[in-house]
């Protein structure tokens, strides 16, 4: 992404807002999300089939069948690599894998049930060979085990084992049986006994018993355990033996199935891509119906129009103020285009607008707005005049010339260059005469240059277009001394935009916002002489 815009382009224009409110469920549409590349200039095709995905998924009917399967894949790139790299799977792995494959195969019917004409979606494999390695049994269940049915060794092996184990209860409980009868006592099912020590009589015979050891004692009991007889510690030997085996088979058949898993990394990688790809275009698909956003029209002719655009970031930033978001037009039809009228006007909202429109449909996102006509570019600037840097002692004029010379590198390219008050920051002879100079110089480019000012005479170019926001509306009989309220400028400021011919003079609202914020009517009168 940053080949395509700066740090302070992505924030301005708020992209990292608009990535952190597209949500995808698993790993690997995160994954698709961060590794997410614009489509430039040249790539219009590439970009029209996304678009087509993205409105195709809005469709679905299936949808919400896919985002339920989406819910339960989790993460196996560890585990293929491990197996990619000889190592053994242990049971959870194994788990892992089946579970994914289950998924895979439920997941690829549904989108091979989607007959969408032209729509090319990428398609996933399904592994019924590998998934057999992992069920043998056939039993179809979300679960994972070592069956029997892998090795007629392991079969044998559980076989003796469990013959052996019932042999040692039958001998345990027979000597518990004989033990309970001759002594009168009831043992638990840890086979033991707890006798008091003052119960000397009882304490005595059970001393006697060959079949009983103390196992544990405390300052008021004694407790008896039954003694294993050498039959019993035999056949439990054998029963250590028996599961070391079970050990030794149970690991050969994880490592054969961990080889097979192996050979189909690359098919299991893909189906992770495709998955994680999926998941990106429904969350993009999810976004763009909360947000009300259209699909633009994608033109190779240097051209942004906009109708009801919005800024989702200030729009929910207003509504959670309970302020109206005012939707701007525009229709940018010349490289350069000056943006002029009083501050608080919008202009800078505008020329976010602008950036984050663009920068969302290069992403292969739909657009916040009614309607939306923009090409692709190389690249998107912006300078909002926000860029002063301290630890390198920039002023923030110098630290806004850094940023323009950077931008102006890329205007042979066809790039979205975004300037908010360019040579503010410095005096107005010569903050004139260096935005008068770069507006002559992006005018030749095969760029988009967009630029707020308040400089008199600077669009008075038939080849600069300029638009102008309406302003302050004010009923005719209003006194703006008596409004006494900068919050009120919102309520009268319309921040529309509107194409004018210049000759010379910008408009100037200046003063009527300091009227009605109150400012000392001895100052007003006095600029007002001055003007």
């Amino acid at each position: 992404m940053k080949n395509f815009m700066t740090e302070n382009t992505i924030r301005n224009t708020n992209i990292d807002y608009i990535f952190n409110q597209v949500r995808p469920i698993t790993e690997y549409g995160i994954k698709a999300k961060l590794e997410a590349k614009p489509f430039k200039r040249g790539q219009e095709a590439d970009l029209k089939i996304e678009f087509n995905k993205i409105r195709a998924f809005m469709e679905l009917r299936q949808r919400r069948e896919i985002i339920d399967l989406l819910k339960h894949v989790k993460n196996i790139h560890e585990t293929i690599d491990r197996a990619k790299n000889n190592q053994v799977l242990d049971e959870v792995e194994l788990f892992e894998i089946k579970n994914f494959l289950i998924l895979v195969e439920k997941m690829d019917k549904v989108l091979r049930s989607i007959s969408i004409d032209s729509l090319k979606l990428s398609q996933l494999t399904p592994l019924p060979h590998l998934y057999e390695k992992l069920d043998p049994a056939g039993e179809k269940l979300n679960t994972f085990y070592i069956y029997d049915e892998y090795s007629q060794k392991l079969k044998e092996i559980r076989s003796e084992k469990k013959l052996t184990e019932k042999n040692i209860r039958s001998l345990k409980k027979k000597i518990k049986e004989e033990i309970q009868n001759k002594h009168s006592i009831k043992l638990n099912l840890k086979d033991e006994v707890i006798i008091s020590k003052s119960a000397k009589e009882k304490i005595e015979e059970l001393n006697k018993d060959n079949n009983l050891r103390i196992a544990g004692e405390n300052y008021l009991n004694i407790i008896y355990q039954i003694r294993n007889s050498h039959e019993i510690d035999n056949l439990e030997e054998i029963y250590q033996g028996l599961s070391l085996e079970e050990e030794e088979e149970e690991f050969k058949i994880r490592q054969n199935i961990s080889s097979e898993i192996k050979k189909f990394y690359n098919i299991l990688l893909e189906n992770t891509q495709v998955i994680g790809e999926t998941d990106y275009l429904i969350a993009r698909s999810n976004f763009a119906q909360k947000t009300k956003s259209v699909e633009p029209k994608i033109t190779d002719q240097l051209q942004i129009t906009v109708k009801g655009g919005r800024n989702l970031k200030l729009e929910k930033t207003l509504k959670e103020k309970q302020i109206e978001y005012v939707p701007i037009d525009l229709d940018l039809n010349k490289n350069v285009v000056c943006i002029t009228g009083a501050n608080m006007g919008g202009k800078t909202v505008s020329l976010r607008m602008i950036g984050q429109i663009a920068a969302m449909a290069s992403f292969g996102m739909f657009v916040p707005c009614e309607y939306a006509k923009l090409c692709l570019f190389e690249s998107i600037y912006i300078s909002v005049g926000d860029d002063q840097s301290i630890e390198r002692g920039l002023s923030t004029f110098g630290a806004e010339i850094v940023n323009l010379k950077e931008a102006l590198k890329n205007s042979s390219q066809r790039c979205l260059i975004l300037i908010d008050e360019l040579a503010g920051g410095t005096n107005p002879k010569e903050g004139y005469a260096i935005t008068k100079a770069v507006v002559n110089y992006l005018k030749k480019k095969d760029c988009i240059t967009v630029l707020t000012t308040h400089y008199d005479n600077v669009a008075n170019d038939e080849e600069v277009q300029n638009l102008q926001v309406k302003g302050l509306k004010l009923p005719l009989d209003t006194d703006l001394a008596e409004i006494n309220s900068i919050d009120l400028v919102q309520e009268y400021m319309d921040y529309r935009l509107i194409e004018v011919k210049y000759s010379s003079d910008i408009p100037k609202d200046a003063l009527k916002i300091a009227k009605m914020a109150g400012i000392d009517q001895e100052i007003i009168k006095d600029a007002e002489k001055y003007l």
